[in-house]
């Protein structure tokens, strides 16, 4: 039966067929011939003959006996008989010994043979010269996929091979019939269609006169080796095509980059060197990076090698081209089952186009588009870096006088053409390295690096102005341009960039009230100002952080200056600038609204500690505590007052509110419906500062207050001045007519004191007598004693 061979694949060539040299075959001819003596020796000598093979011994006895009888002729009958006998017994024995040995081997080389057959795994056939298959083994038949080993008998071999593997067979056939013991392999199909590559050997078969009478082949089947190796070659190839192709360059180093392991073929097309160089030089790499990123890239390279992380870096090299390239590296350490570094894998990429797109961007998000100029982002970034780094600055804010006069006249084109003018004529007055930008509109900011004195910058900052009056009007027709600029120094200013940009612009204001076109340096007023900004940011989180606390000054009886009641007073105490007087945060309170809650956070504390004070027997002692106007125009100032009078359990009458003639005059029928309100609570109302107002006496007849507390400026001249002597004297006068009691403020003196004493006046309050204190210690004076001591009443009525 014949099969017809498939084709092989090409990427596995036939191997030429191997050709024993004669000595090697006789050699082997002479060890297995010695191999078979052995075997067959042992094998057969305790072989028992068969009865057939005795048959013949016994008629070959009797013939030989016969023989001899004949021959023996006239002698005595005895004698012949006996020699007949011994004949063919020797006879006997002889043939037998003979068959026996014969028989022995003959079943020694079968068993052999079968032995050998089973034990191989290899198609083996036997051939006959032609090609034709003489007989397959049973093990062979079924790698072939036949029904049976006859199923292929009298088959060409030769047939099932096509192409190329079929001109490899024929050689190696006409090889093995020369004598030659030859091999090749190739690819056929067995008798289902299914292809299998094979590792055949033919082996001649020789007579006894030398001449090849068949041929052993022996196939082995290999083809999951070679679909392996298909795979292997095919993923070689795919990898090799990528690192040809993809600009990747995939690595493997030692576990501290000593030695190369691997580095794939897109090294030379990212950095211009060949796999061979880092063979030789592992570290021939680094002597391209660029001086200022290779500290950076070796403490990272260590990093991932010490503690046995991921590490990515950037950096540049310049190629043996003479080409600079961004590269990016990332490194991942591999560790074995006791957690060693055994090599470093990685791959480095070239990200050039990738760095250049987002210098783009940045130049694009940082560049004004007018000018060309850095906007203010890019200031900001610059003074930040600056900041930072500790390195000496002057910041420059200039502001164009009357752009918005000149923009009107002139139009938006030529106006946008007269800034393009400054931004360069600015440019131009200045070093190469100063960084000049325009923050919007008409303002313009330069930073001038360096160390530099008032002088100095003083002189840069009158030559600017100069040539905005000189170089911008070249020609007659452009408009006369002046400018105001204002200067911040680093850090006498400031040390960051938000408190230099405020100086400078604060100094610039300064300048344009100073009469334009002119300089300002920042001064104590700025940081004032920048100050109040750095409270006004801090106020929100005060109060939530309990930043806030209540300071108590004393109100005296002036004969026996017992302490008849306290004014609470706010204090700020600030977590970087300590304790804030009122007159720093109270009109940033009033302005930004949180006057309110603070407000509200004051009469609560006070009253809390005066119900303290009350519990340990002060029942006497009152309470006074400021209202600003903002929360007198607040609807809920009464139901604060007495929602704490009630949480508290403190008598309406020990609470003074003090409201100032300004608050009053801001809307008068609001603050007398308030007033109202407050009197019908029981609370006592106190006109703080009184004097200093135009309308005094008219709000002594509209709010018929309790308290009047004559101001600090008419006490500081008593003794001195008869003038202000008798407007004391006057007001203590008529508001006791009016059934109105008078306290007055800002007692320093001894002679102040006496001086009030004498005018009749209530009560007293100053530094001479106490200073405001926390409660703890202004319950250790000695004028803080029960009035019961002092000879005083108990109602709370000063």
């Amino acid at each position: 039966m014949r099969f017809k061979a498939t084709s092989c694949p090409k990427e596995t060539k036939p191997i030429e067929s191997r050709v024993d040299s004669d000595a090697h075959a006789n050699g082997w001819s002479a060890r297995n011939q010695q191999f078979l003596s052995y075997f067959l020796s042992r094998y057969g000598q305790r072989r028992t003959i068969p009865l057939s093979s005795l048959c013949i011994a016994v008629v070959a006895g009797v013939g030989i006996g016969a023989l001899v009888h004949q021959a023996a002729g006239e002698a005595a009958i005895t004698l012949r008989v006996a020699l007949s006998m011994v004949s063919g017994v020797a006879g006997l024995a002889i043939v037998r010994r003979k068959l026996g040995l014969d028989y022995a081997r003959q079943s020694a080389a079968t068993a052999l043979a079968s032995g050998l057959l089973h034990a191989n795994r290899d198609c083996l056939k036997v051939l006959a010269t032609d090609g034709k298959m003489l007989r397959v083994s049973e093990h062979g038949a079924m790698l072939m996929e036949a029904e049976s080993p006859e199923q292929l008998s009298g088959s060409d071999w030769l047939a099932f091979w096509t192409g190329e593997d079929r001109t490899a067979a024929e050689k190696a056939l006409a090889g093995a019939v020369s004598g030659k013991s030859t091999s090749f392999t190739g690819s056929c199909a067995t008798t289902r269609g299914r292809t299998r590559w094979w590792n055949s050997t033919l082996t001649p078969v020789t007579g006894d006169d030398g001449a090849v009478s068949a041929l052993l082949c022996a196939s082995e089947d290999v083809t999951q080796q070679s679909e392996l190796l298909k795979t292997l070659r095919e993923r070689d190839e795919l990898m090799h095509e990528m690192e040809l192709h993809v600009r990747l360059v995939f690595y493997s180093y030692s576990s501290h980059f000593e030695h190369c392991h691997h580095v794939s073929a897109g090294v030379e097309s990212v950095f211009g060197i060949t796999p061979q160089e880092l063979g030789n030089r592992p570290s021939a790499w680094l002597d391209l990076v660029v001086p200022e990123d290779l500290e950076p890239l070796l403490a990272e390279m260590n990093r991932v090698a010490s503690e046995v992380a991921e590490g990515r870096v950037e950096y540049r090299i310049r190629r043996p081209d003479g080409c600079l390239r961004w590269i990016r590296s990332t490194a991942y350490p591999v560790c074995d089952g006791s957690a060693n570094v055994v090599r470093i894998v990685g791959v480095s990429e070239d990200i050039t186009l990738e760095q250049e797109r987002l210098a783009a961007l940045d130049r694009l998000a940082y560049t004004d588009g007018l000018t060309g100029l850095a906007n203010r982002g890019a200031l900001i970034r610059q003074m930040k870096t600056l900041c930072r780094q500790n390195v000496a600055f002057s910041l420059m804010f200039v502001d164009l006088d009357r752009f918005k006069v000149l923009n009107d006249t002139l139009g938006h084109t030529a106006a946008d053409r007269l800034l393009q003018d400054i931004a360069k004529v600015i440019q131009g007055a200045l070093a190469p390295d100063a960084c000049v930008a325009r923050l919007g509109g008409d303002e313009f900011a330069v930073i001038v690096r360096g160390e530099s004195d008032k002088a100095t910058l003083a002189s840069l900052a009158q030559s600017l102005l100069n040539l905005f009056s000189s170089d911008v009007r070249k020609d007659h027709a452009a408009p006369f341009v002046t400018a105001s600029i204002g200067i911040s120094i680093f850090p006498e200013h400031g040390r960051d960039h938000e408190a230099l940009l405020t100086s400078a612009d604060i100094a610039m204001y300064a300048a344009k009230k100073g009469g334009r076109n002119g300089f300002r340096f920042a001064d104590e007023a700025s940081s004032d100002v920048l100050g109040d900004f750095e409270l006004e940011c801090n106020l929100p989180t005060a109060l939530a952080s309990n930043q806030f606390v209540l300071h108590f000054q004393g109100i005296h009886e002036p004969a026996s200056l017992a302490v008849k009641g306290v004014e609470a007073l706010v204090r700020w105490n600030h977590p970087a600038r300590g304790l804030v007087g009122p007159g720093s945060f109270i009109p940033i309170l009033e302005e930004s609204g949180f006057i309110v809650e603070v407000g509200a956070w004051v009469v609560d504390a006070a009253l809390a500690q005066l119900a303290v004070w009350q519990a340990a027997g002060r029942k006497e002692l009152s309470m006074s505590v400021n209202v600003s106007a903002r929360q007198l125009r607040d609807d809920s100032l009464v139901a604060i007052v007495d929602q704490a009078l009630r949480k508290h359990r403190v008598p309406p009458r020990c609470l003074q509110i003090e409201l100032t003639e300004s608050a009053l005059m801001e809307n008068p029928s609001l603050a007398q419906a308030t007033l109202m309100a407050l009197k019908r609570l029981g609370v006592r109302i106190a006109i703080d500062d009184f004097g200093t107002g135009y309308s005094s006496l008219r709000y002594l007849a509209d709010f018929s207050p309790d308290i009047v507390k004559i101001d600090r400026s008419f006490t500081a001249t008593l003794g001195r001045d008869a003038a202000a002597a008798s407007i004391v004297r006057g007001i203590i006068q008529m508001s006791h007519e009016l059934g109105i009691k008078v306290t007055a403020e800002g007692v320093e003196t001894n002679q102040q004191l006496h001086a009030l004493r004498d005018a009749g006046c209530d009560y007293v309050q100053g530094f001479f007598l106490t200073k405001p204190m926390n409660a703890e210690n202004l319950v250790q004076c000695e004028s803080f004693v029960p009035l019961s001591a002092a000879g005083a009443t108990s109602d709370c009525s000063h």
